[in-house]
C-alpha cells in the first residue's frame, strides 16, 4: 500500500491495484493486466512499480493507466520489492533476490502471437518465450513470432535449434525505438 497526494494505492488478490481518494473513500481507478495477487506497489513521480505473485514486476503510467514495462527472470514469486536509485531490488518466496535497473527507454517487444508484452531487459523476454510461449517436452513446435513460420520437430537437436531461433527473434526482431 502507497499513499501519494490524496490517494492510497493498494495491491489486492483480485489480481489489481485499486487507488481511492484518501479523503473520501471513492474509487478513483483500477490498475488490471496482472496475472496473480499483487504483493508490493511502489510510485516514483509518474509512474507506478508493481510486484507480483506471478513472477512479474510491472511499470504503469499513473495518468493513462497503460502498462508500460514489465521485467520477469524471477524463479519464485515475488513476495518483496524495494526501489533505490533506479534500481529495482526484488525478494521471491524461494529467498533469492535480484537486482534490475529500472530503465523506461530500451523496450523489447514480445510479438508471439496473443501476446502484448513489453520488457525492459531482452533477456527476461527470452526466458519468457522459452518458459511461457514454448513446452520443453514439445514433440512439435511451431514459431507463433509475428510473419514468422517456423516449425520444429523434437528430433536430432531440433530442441537446441527452436531454443536459439526464438532467443534470436528477442535479440533481432523485438528492440522499439523510444
Amino acid at each position: 500500500m502507497k499513499v501519494v497526494n490524496d490517494l492510497v494505492f493498494s495491491g489486492s488478490s483480485d489480481q489489481s491495484v485499486h487507488a481511492h481518494n484518501i479523503h473520501t473513500g471513492e474509487l478513483v481507478r483500477i490498475y488490471k493486466g496482472h496475472n496473480h495477487a499483487v504483493t508490493v506497489v511502489n510510485i516514483l513521480g509518474k509512474v507506478m512499480v508493481t510486484a507480483c505473485l506471478d513472477k512479474f514486476v510491472r511499470v504503469y503510467e499513473l495518468q493513462s493507466h497503460d502498462r508500460l514495462q514489465v521485467y520477469g527472470g524471477h524463479k519464485d514469486m515475488i513476495m518483496c520489492m524495494t526501489i533505490h536509485k533506479s534500481m529495482i531490488y526484488t525478494g521471491c518466496y524461494d529467498g533469492s533476490i535480484q537486482a534490475v535497473r529500472l530503465n523506461l527507454m530500451q523496450n523489447y517487444r514480445c510479438w508471439w502471437h496473443g501476446c502484448s508484452l513489453i520488457f525492459g531487459v531482452v533477456d527476461h523476454l527470452k526466458q519468457h518465450l522459452l518458459t511461457d510461449h514454448t513446452n520443453p517436452n514439445f514433440q512439435t513446435l511451431k514459431c507463433r513470432w509475428k510473419n514468422c513460420d517456423a516449425f520444429f520437430t523434437a528430433r536430432k537437436g531440433s530442441k537446441q535449434d527452436a531454443a536459439g531461433h526464438i532467443e534470436r527473434h528477442a535479440e533481432e526482431d523485438s528492440k522499439i525505438d523510444s
